[in-house]
């Protein structure tokens, strides 16, 4: 069976149309450095398709002709953990889902050039780590993180604000519900202080875990949804442990970035359990 793959010249493009990183805003890990040999360098980046380049594959489209699924706009810069992931799970990782991260991706390896923040600037420039644990805060002034999870008015809106969160953190672009930016600084991984590093990846890993487990319930139903009449969406949750699982973890990032909001001398957010009544 013939497949429609892309050329060098594109799989270089999707590979530096992002800053050479996973287009997943959920990891975002560099695709390249160096070797051992002064005359190589190492790539675990794939150039993957959105829609499949043969028959049978993921998310094939059989609507598109071979320059079409060959071209560049159906292709997606990925890390090889990745693209292993989004091809053995199709359905959690529509097309639409795909060219989504790709664009977030291309805006982020953007703002990246637009702000850089070389080692050289002096030291008054250099954005500090307290300034970057500040804009942190504002990630978590949402009501996905002051609002008991059997509260939530909508759990579209409750996944997109984590997802948000995790972008933001990694990539130092806050953006609202519409996606228009509201801050951006820079991300983790220009965290000067290891400790403080070291906490936000954990932060980060907490936050996807939250994300997982929302998927989780939703298909397997424990988290019911039901469209009303007039357009709004009904929400049940029959397992109670889930809103707890929700609220204790939740409650757990915001304990643990509060220690770095204490650490860096700024007022962080208060944990979600702190702030239920209690009886």
């Amino acid at each position: 069976m013939s497949r429609d793959d892309f050329t060098a010249a594109t799989r270089d493009l999707l590979a530096k149309r992002v800053g050479m990183k996973c287009s997943n805003p959920n990891c975002r890990r560099p695709t390249s450095g160096p070797q051992v040999q002064t005359d190589a360098v190492l790539n675990v980046g794939v150039a993957a398709h959105i829609t499949a380049a043969s028959q049978g594959g993921a998310r094939f489209d059989e609507r598109m002709t071979a320059e079409e699924r060959r071209s560049e706009s159906n292709g997606i810069w990925l890390c090889q953990t990745c693209a292993k992931l989004v091809d053995n799970d199709p359905a959690r990782y529509p097309v639409d889902l795909l060219r989504r991260w790709r664009r977030l991706s291309e805006e982020a390896a953007r703002l990246d050039i637009e702000s850089p923040m070389p080692t050289s600037q002096s030291a008054h420039s250099r954005v500090t780590d307290e300034e970057l644990i500040r804009f942190y805060a504002q990630c978590f002034d949402r009501p996905a993180f002051q609002d008991p999870f059997h509260r939530e008015g909508s759990m579209e809106a409750f996944d997109r604000a984590i997802e948000d969160t995790i972008t933001a953190i990694n990539t130092g672009c806050l953006r609202s519900r519409d996606g228009a930016v509201l801050a951006q600084s820079k991300g983790k991984s220009y965290l000067e202080r290891l400790e403080w590093r070291q906490r936000m990846d954990l932060i980060v890993d907490m936050l996807r875990a939250i994300r997982s487990r929302y998927d989780d319930a939703i298909r397997s139903g424990a988290i019911h949804t039901h469209d009303l009449p007039d357009g709004r969406a009904f929400y049940d949750i029959p397992d109670p442990e889930i809103a707890d699982w929700m609220d204790q973890t939740r409650s757990q990032v915001l304990e643990v970035f509060g220690r770095v909001c204490e650490q860096a001398g700024i007022q962080g957010p208060v944990p979600l359990l702190r702030r239920r009544p209690r009886f």
